[in-house]
């Protein structure tokens, strides 16, 4: 007569808590982050300087462009192509300033890293973040000295300026000895403002980006502008000079907006890129993982680990969402706009946390499946008692399909050819197990005496390891066959049965 004791057992909390906190427990196979970090960090200068480029050659060719401008706007002009000239320079220099601190710091904290790691996930975590956050706060108060050099420089134009309008209006005011002279000066000072206001919306036009950073602005002053030539057209000369200085006057204004608006974004986009890259950097170096298992100052026990086994592939779906983001980053680096990229930066920081969260599941998969095999050789122990003996650990005990995510499985006999198998599996809550004793016999079993014998087994696996049993001892009359053969419990196809987390 054979059968099947079976009772649903549980880590006590304090002991899944203890498990659960015990950092040295995990660290990093791979410990070149560091080097990762540097290397991404080298990558992200480079091309932050090739961003730049473009911001170079357009000041040069507006320098040069400001030369022909026929008005006494082009005084205006070059006054200002050269206020922003000094402003693009100290927002680069700033930049390469900020580049060269980042990169010492993380040379000069690489061993801090390094011997962070060594000691564990979570101090290598609290000291990644607190780098890369040292890095964030490098761009923002880069952000904060743009925008005050803005407003200075703001301040700057708005004085010119009204030195300018004041010019123009002592050209309009001058006394002519004729109505006819009058008129002929202030048609061709009209043409002449017209033409370079034209020219200069056309820069802007072709220079800026500006439906992504000021949409229909620039399409509004176009209005303006025609205006000011209908007035032209009309003989009104006075009515087409005030809207030309007027339209002017909002060019120069949409344009300083726009140099701020880009450098801005710039900053913001590249704040954003390094911290996925940091965080890939990161992924990338803990597809492997070290745990000990063992009380400390005792016999410890090291194993290295593929994270993508133990969560069944979780790590390369958190790494597959972050190469979508980048992907979204590199592919829309011309579309972006500064909020949309803000809106992907608290997407990706909303993401950080779930790398730590991943790497605990792996850890505690470990050790809950070596701690099945333990509770399979307490449980082998307790029978040898009743004189069944376990032939040999390799044929006779197994995880379920060779997968050390699955039921732990072990036979033993005794000299009558009974045999027991027991099977450990994990149930979806954290920690659970059901252990499934199954009796396999040909003569007949005093149930009751096997009822009694599982109880023993159950209660001293509480009393000896400190395991919650959970509900009562369920009985069956027939065991599990399909348990029977080891060999054919190895060789099974089946799907890992994790615990949620």
């Amino acid at each position: 007569m054979s059968g099947r004791k079976e009772r649903y057992v549980s880590i006590s909390e304090a002991d899944l808590r203890r498990l659960q906190e015990q950092d040295s427990r995990l660290r990093s196979v791979q410990q070149d982050l560091p080097d990762r970090l540097n290397r991404m960090r080298a990558e992200a200068n480079r091309e932050m300087q090739q961003r730049l480029l473009p911001l170079e050659q357009r000041a040069k060719q507006q320098e040069q462009e400001a030369q022909r401008l026929r008005s006494n706007l082009g005084t205006l002009e070059r006054e200002t192509q050269q206020r922003l000239r000094i402003q693009r320079e100290d927002f680069q220099q700033a930049v390469r300033e900020s580049e060269v601190r980042q990169q010492q710091a993380l040379l000069q904290e690489g061993d801090r890293l390094t011997s962070a790691m060594r000691a564990g996930f979570e101090k290598q975590r609290t000291e990644y973040l607190r780098i890369t956050a040292d890095q964030r706060q490098e761009y923002l108060t880069l952000n904060q000295q743009l925008n005050q050099k803005f407003s200075e420089l703001l301040e700057e134009e708005r004085q010119a300026r009204e030195t300018g309008q004041q010019m123009l209006q002592q050209q309009i005011d001058r006394v002519f000895d004729s109505l006819e002279q009058e008129r002929l000066s202030k048609a061709k000072l009209a043409q002449e403002l017209l033409t370079d206001v034209e020219q200069i919306w056309q820069q802007i036009d072709r220079d800026y980006q500006h439906q992504r950073f000021a949409p229909n602005q620039l399409a509004d002053l176009r209005r303006n502008l025609e205006l000011a030539k209908q007035n032209l057209a009309a003989g009104v000369f006075e009515a087409a000079i005030a809207t030309s200085q007027d339209t002017y006057l909002k060019l120069a204004d949409l344009r300083l907006q726009l140099e701020q608006k880009e450098q801005e974004w710039l900053l913001y986009y590249t704040t954003t890129l390094e911290d996925l890259r940091s965080l890939i950097s990161e992924v990338q170096a803990h597809r492997q993982i070290e745990i000990e298992l063992g009380e400390a100052g005792g016999a410890v026990e090291t194993f290295q680990e593929e994270v993508d086994y133990w969560t069944d592939g979780r790590l390369s779906a958190y790494h597959q969402k972050l190469d979508k983001f980048h992907q979204e980053l590199t592919e829309g680096q011309s579309t972006l706009t500064t909020q949309q990229i803000q809106e992907l930066a608290q997407q990706i920081e909303a993401l950080r946390p779930e790398l730590a969260d991943i790497a605990h599941q792996a850890k505690m998969q470990v050790i809950l499946s070596q701690m099945r095999a333990e509770i399979a050789d307490n449980v082998v122990e307790m029978l040898e008692s009743y004189g069944y003996q376990l032939a040999d650990p390799n044929t006779d005990a197994s995880y379920e399909g060779a997968d050390y995510r699955n039921a732990y499985v072990v036979k033993v006999k005794n000299i009558a050819g009974e045999e027991v198998v027991t099977v450990i599996t994990p149930e979806k809550e954290l920690g659970a197990n059901n252990i499934s004793i199954n009796a396999f016999s040909d003569r007949l079993l005093d149930e009751e005496q096997l009822r009694q014998r599982a109880e023993g087994i159950f209660n001293a696996l509480h009393e000896e390891s400190g395991l919650e049993l959970q509900g009562q001892t369920q009985c069956y009359e027939q065991p599990q066959a399909e348990y029977r053969d080891i060999e054919q419990v190895k060789h099974r196809q089946t799907k890992p049965k994790n615990p949620s987390f």
